[in-house]
């Protein structure tokens, strides 16, 4: 290496002075300067963005790329570095052309949202042309374009930047609302006296036996709600086919189909026989992903080929020894203990639920009426970590997330509500969760549902699963912080506490084994997550290219 080179890598090497740019700074800066940003308000706290790069900071771009591939590559016939630049970007066009791709438009994202001062909720979606297949009423198969909303993996692969010309996309984001906080000291709640009840633990034992059910095939007789349906759909819009699907398996209750609460499908499911057809209509949501088919009316038919239900085994002596007790007796008396052990918690539970309640009341916060499905999903999601955290079956979480589905309006417009009020106050107070926490919440999770913990940790890492856990975490430390500070009353409360699926805390609801019973306490081997979860503040994921 030369005395000049060395120079050079040397000088790249050294730090930014303090308050000088670093080199990723200096070019989000530059590209601030370059873009053109153009806003449209399409509802309360939404947004749709037309963000255009121009021309030349393409080229710029496209020319770094082609010359640190002119520097490292090694081309046949010359040395490394010295191939021409002309069969350096013949050679590697598409690939610049990719990368590209990636860069500027996530770059660029970013930039608009810095250079307009936004604070997006969540991630933004891209409007994106797509080819579909359609099938027509004649079963014929035909190819339409369509403009869609896509998350930026998707919107990457439709993409295409213009080898002459600027690149213009568009992009639709949502806004975290402003708001002032409460008076947060002395809150007033009470803290209620309870004992378990024997209703208590029959609920316990009759989660047990859901852990260890089984849905098997009904061949005879009427469908049952909650029963599992296998059959032959077809989901049109307004007399075309957008969707067929063979071995189609819904639950006989209100569901979900591509994105459209089909509410009232239980009641028409429930009574029918194998073969029947159920046609349901519905509206499609003002802010569904395939913008051609918004607001319009979408016609879904089921036609039963299989009844399925969900078969719970006796409390016999098979099922005792199974899960290593001799008596029933000896079973409840196990359950109790552990109720009562938890007991404690679940006082505790109910204390944050009336901080909860309080900060809801007393915090002057709107949510639009429009709210997105995805923003929907996610009050979803946090509810499916709670009911994991209880140990609640499998059938019975899927049971109560499609019921929370069919009518989550109300129910995500308080959990969103509620979430911004203890992100700000997180955010106030520097309440964050550590890998430690986390971990504990993982290994906690794989005890209830009689699970290895590496299985659990890497289901919860598919989708958003450990960020919902993260924010699960803090905003149950906020609430705990809260309590500490509150004006606590003793009331005397209920003679029995009656236990909900928000205030069970029994290991006893798992699968257990006679080496892990209700009454035994283990500490699970939790091995450390791979990388630490960053704090979750609604931003979007692409914005983790982003330097702090």
């Amino acid at each position: 290496m030369s005395d000049e080179e060395l120079a050079v890598e040397e000088q790249e090497g050294l730090a930014p002075e303090e308050g000088e740019l670093s080199e990723e700074e200096q070019a989000m800066a530059k590209l601030k300067e370059a873009i053109t940003v153009e806003k449209l308000d399409i509802g309360p706290l939404r947004l749709k963005l037309t963000i255009t790069i121009p021309e030349d900071t393409l080229n710029e771009k496209r020319g770094e790329q082609f010359a640190e591939l002119k520097r490292d590559s090694v081309v046949p016939g010359f040395r490394k570095g010295r191939a021409p630049m002309a069969l350096v970007e013949k050679r590697f066009a598409s690939d610049v052309g990719e990368q590209l791709k990636n860069q500027v438009v996530t770059s660029a994202y970013l930039a608009a949202v810095e250079k307009e001062d936004l604070k997006p909720l969540g991630d933004p979606l891209f409007w994106s042309k797509v080819t579909e297949e359609r099938i027509d009423n004649d079963g014929k198969p035909r190819q339409v374009e369509s403009e869609k909303l896509l998350a930026i993996d998707k919107a990457l692969e439709v993409f295409v930047v213009p080898k002459q010309g600027p690149l213009t996309y568009s992009c639709e984001i949502e806004l975290k609302p402003q708001f002032d906080l409460p008076k947060l000291d002395a809150i007033p709640i009470e803290k209620p006296a309870v004992t378990i009840s024997k209703d208590d633990v029959n609920q316990e034992l009759e989660r047990m036996r859901m852990m260890r059910g089984r849905f098997e095939p009904v061949e005879k007789g009427t469908v049952q709600a909650d029963d599992m349906l296998i059959g032959d759909m077809k989901l049109s819009v307004e007399g075309e086919v957008i969707s067929t699907e063979e071995n189609f398996d819904v639950a006989a209750r209100d569901i979900r189909v591509k994105g459209i609460t089909m509410k009232g499908f239980g009641d028409a499911a429930i009574g029918k026989k194998l073969d029947a057809t159920i046609s349901l209509e519905a509206v499609v949501p003002a802010d569904h992903e395939n913008i051609d088919i918004r607001e319009k009316t979408a016609t879904f038919e089921f036609s039963i080929k299989e009844v399925k239900r969900l078969v719970l085994p006796a409390l016999d002596k098979e099922f005792l020894e199974g899960i290593g007790f001799d008596s029933e007796n000896q079973l409840r008396d196990a359950v109790e203990t552990t109720l009562e052990s938890h007991l404690a918690e679940s006082i505790k539970e109910g204390m944050r639920r009336q901080i909860g309640d309080y900060l809801l009341e007393a915090t002057k916060l709107e949510i639009p009426e429009g709210l997105s499905q995805r923003q929907a999903e996610r009050s979803v999601a946090r509810r499916m970590i709670e009911l994991y955290q209880q140990g609640i079956p499998e059938a019975e979480i899927e049971k109560r997330l499609d019921e929370l589905r069919s009518r989550a309006h109300d129910q995500t417009i308080r959990d969103l509500k509620l979430f911004f009020i203890l992100e700000k106050i997180a955010e106030d107070r520097e309440v964050t969760v550590g890998e430690e926490q986390l971990n504990t919440a993982i290994a906690h999770i794989a005890r209830q549902s009689n699970r290895r913990f590496d299985r659990v940790r890497d289901d919860l890492s598919k989708g958003e699963g450990l960020t919902t856990l993260y924010m699960k975490l803090r905003d149950q430390q906020v609430l705990d912080l809260l309590c500490d500070e509150a004006k606590v009353t003793e009331s005397k409360g209920p003679k029995t506490k009656k236990v909900t699926e928000s205030k069970s805390r029994s290991s006893a609801a798992k699968k257990a084994s006679p080496e892990e019973s209700p009454v035994k306490k283990q500490t699970p081997d939790a091995k450390k997550t791979t990388g630490k979860v960053k704090k979750a503040t609604g931003s979007a994921k692409v914005a983790k290219k982003k330097s702090k």
